[in-house]
């Protein structure tokens, strides 16, 4: 092991302070640093002990960064109020930048208890307990998460992990003396069942106004160990994006717009959880919203909440299933139904009579890719010559990270990338983006994701393909033939434009 002692002078101690007081300083500093550790270290292990000076968070950010630390260990002054703003700060935006574990140790005699040297709590523990759970929301949100996952490891510990652009990074681990309140205090906030851990339960977090922003979903269900709970947090953003600004390439943009243009029928929008389907659905939406038409969905949840759209949210809770909801949707006089998602034989058997009858039906499907929705429609026993009559649409995508553009480099493409690229029919490029990892970024060297779509407009060969029972083989060829373009093969455009790496475009699994 490699112990790096680090200790950071601020630049300016006071306004009248001379460049000599800060030589001093650090001088004092490295004397100190040398003394240390006061026990012998164990046989093998390098020290090494190391002087900065400037902004003390922004420093042990850098030096983390820069040396590959893998556990930053560092204490707290145990204060409160104004104490802990100004000097507690430096721990908190330590590890909220920090790309690795952060451990806090407490100090020695806080209100006259000695604490052990080497009792490591989650700063989390040091905030009341009435607002944990508020607080472990807000620094989701802060870095972007839209998952937290708090699961039981041990007897004695609970594991914190964030999702941040699609992947899952650990957070905290958290003592069970301070994860068991903080679990109750989430579901009394979803008013769920307190007295019933044994039994799986879902509801909405209900938050205070300073949250009105951000929907968050709770499920819990009972695991080895204790209650493992999920929570998705959705921003309720004012304004659904616009089609331009998702990703889609020139071509999938007018295969959208001749979907669109169709008047009536079925559009699928498939892909995993959490790829972004309803953003996509409701951009399409807003292309048909010109005042004229009568637009309702139901949905689970209502993610974006548009004053034109009249949107009924699933109450599994009071009998409002999907299905159940669907069909009150329908006697609605819509010229437009928008469905969550199909989840059964009974939801499809609506949607499709729906789309025959002249009305516009979109929804969502979890799918691989463009072909593979046609077996999963088959799979739900839809018939194939009502498929070929009625399904005028897919789209199906995926989520990839962007490259942080504060500290990507550039670098030339070796001979199996440039192979990569001219497997899928694109011009190998020279050189490629890299990540690197700041600040910025939270050392991950991405920052933000964009959508890869595959696009198919349902009709001519495909629709008779799908009416005469093709496999899903040879509509995947067909569908290649006809110039649709692979999921792969747009991620690998997005790299060789520089807007991710070349590994996170070969993510995308399914071609």
């Amino acid at each position: 092991a490699q112990l790096h002692l680090l200790h950071v002078v601020p630049e300016k101690h006071g306004p009248r302070e001379l460049p000599a007081d800060l030589k001093d300083r650090m001088q004092a500093a490295r004397l100190e640093l040398g003394k240390l550790p006061a026990e012998i270290p164990p046989h093998g292990m390098v020290i090494a002990r190391v002087v900065r000076e400037g902004n003390p968070g922004d420093e042990i950010l850098r030096y983390a960064r820069e040396t590959g630390i893998d556990l930053v260990a560092m204490g707290t002054h145990g204060r409160s109020g104004l104490a802990h703003i100004l000097m507690g700060s430096i721990a908190e935006k330590v590890i909220r930048g920090a790309a690795c574990p952060v451990i806090v140790i407490r100090p020695f005699g806080i209100e006259g208890e000695e604490a052990a040297p080497d009792e490591a709590v989650s700063s989390l523990g040091q905030v009341p307990e009435s607002n944990r759970a508020l607080e472990l929301l807000q620094r989701a949100v802060a870095v972007r998460a839209t998952d937290i996952h708090i699961d039981p490891v041990s007897a004695q510990e609970y594991s914190v992990r964030f999702r941040v652009d699609g992947r899952i990074e650990p957070y905290c681990t958290l003592d069970r003396s301070i994860a068991g309140p903080l679990l109750m205090q989430l579901k009394l906030m979803s008013r769920l069942e307190i007295a019933q851990p044994f039994e799986p339960q879902e509801a909405r977090v209900h938050l205070p106004e300073s949250m009105l922003d951000v929907e968050v979903r709770i499920t819990t269900v009972p695991a080895c160990g204790g209650e493992a709970v999920s929570l998705r947090l959705l921003k309720n953003e004012e304004t659904p994006a616009s089609l331009g600004v998702l990703g889609l390439s020139p071509g999938g943009l007018a295969s959208v717009a001749q979907m669109i243009q169709q008047g009536e029928g079925l559009v699928l929008v498939t892909g995993p959880t959490g790829s972004g389907k309803t953003t996509t659905v409701h951009a399409m939406l807003r292309l048909l919203d010109n005042g004229a038409r009568n637009i309702v969905s139901i949905e689970d949840p209502v993610e974006y909440r548009v004053p034109a759209i009249r949107q009924v949210s699933v109450d599994a809770r009071h009998g409002l299933t999907m299905t159940r909801g669907l069909r009150t949707v329908l006697r609605m006089d819509p010229d437009v139904v928008f469905i969550g998602e199909v989840r059964d034989v009974e939801a499809l058997e609506i949607a499709m009579r729906a789309a025959s009858s002249g009305r516009y039906v979109f929804s969502t499907l979890h799918t691989r890719d463009v072909a593979s929705t046609v077996t999963a429609l088959r799979d739900l026993h839809a018939d194939d010559l009502s498929l070929a009559g009625n399904l005028r649409g897919i789209v199906c995508q995926r989520l990839i990270r962007k490259l942080c553009l504060e500290c990507c480099s550039h670098s030339a493409a070796t001979a199996e990338e440039r192979a990569a690229f001219a497997a899928e029919g694109i011009e190998p490029t020279e050189e490629l983006s890299r990540p690197e990892g700041c600040e910025a970024c939270r050392g991950t060297g991405y920052l933000g994701r964009i959508g890869v779509f595959e696009t198919l407009v349902v009709s001519g060969k495909v629709a008779d393909a799908i009416q005469t029972g093709s496999s899903e083989d040879d509509l995947r060829r067909l569908i290649r033939s006809e110039g649709t373009v692979s999921l792969t093969a747009e991620a690998l455009k997005l790299a060789r434009d520089g807007v991710t790496s070349f590994d996170e475009a070969r993510s995308i699994k399914w071609a």
